[in-house]
């Protein structure tokens, strides 16, 4: 089963859902660079075409080439829509120098996709042609000091499971023994939970014996 870890914010997207109904194992949490780390072993920077023109405009597009680069993993940009076509006024002579740029400078391929269902199958395909996995799993992001901050991160090790719902989680049953007591029916009365989540936490918490 491709393992894909998503960057918080791109729960937004609804891509991280779309990914899980494809059959990935899906992991929301705080990533530093790019939005999907996959296999870990690629990670990628998914920019719908305005943000990508937009970031390139407000000089944060190299900054990103920069952190992908050091990531250590291969990295890729994907672009959701066609960079050229946007509602900025920007020439088309900068977004190709850009785009250029990006593959020919930072050594980071290009990849474009028609809109989020596409880029699902998309991230999906690049994980099935890379399916090897690192033997050791690691845990991406900020490391809490305090109990309560070390609480919320596990609680994103869980399906589908971003810091927004950790914390909606343990405001609604006050503590990790609660939470991982609870019914399916329980989790999925949280908001933003819902019945297809609740169902993929229960689960992984308590897997079916074969």
């Amino acid at each position: 089963m491709p393992a894909i870890v998503a960057d918080y914010r791109e729960e937004r997207s609804r891509i991280p859902d779309l990914l899980c109904q494809l059959g990935c194992r899906v992991k929301v949490i705080i990533l530093k660079a790019g939005d999907y780390i996959v296999n870990d072993s690629i990670i990628i920077e998914r920019k719908s075409k305005e943000d990508f023109v937009l970031s390139l405009m407000q000089g944060r597009l190299f900054k990103q080439c920069q952190m992908l680069q050091k990531s250590g993993y291969v990295p890729t940009l994907l672009i959701e829509g066609n960079p050229y076509h946007t509602t900025h006024d920007i020439s088309r002579e900068a977004i190709r120098g850009a785009l250029l740029s990006v593959s020919l400078s930072w050594q980071i391929s290009v990849n474009y996709s028609a809109n989020i269902n596409d880029t699902a199958d998309l991230i999906m395909m690049i994980a099935k042609q890379n399916p090897q996995e690192r033997n050791t799993a690691y845990r991406y992001g900020y490391k809490p000091k305090t109990l309560r901050k070390q609480q919320l991160y596990f609680l994103q090790g869980l399906p589908l499971i971003g810091p927004k719902l950790a914390m909606e989680l343990m405001k609604h049953f006050g503590s990790l023994e609660q939470i991982l007591a609870a019914s399916e029916d329980e989790l999925a009365k949280i908001p933003g939970i819902g019945r297809q989540k609740a169902s993929k936490i229960y689960r992984f918490i308590r897997p079916i014996e074969q």
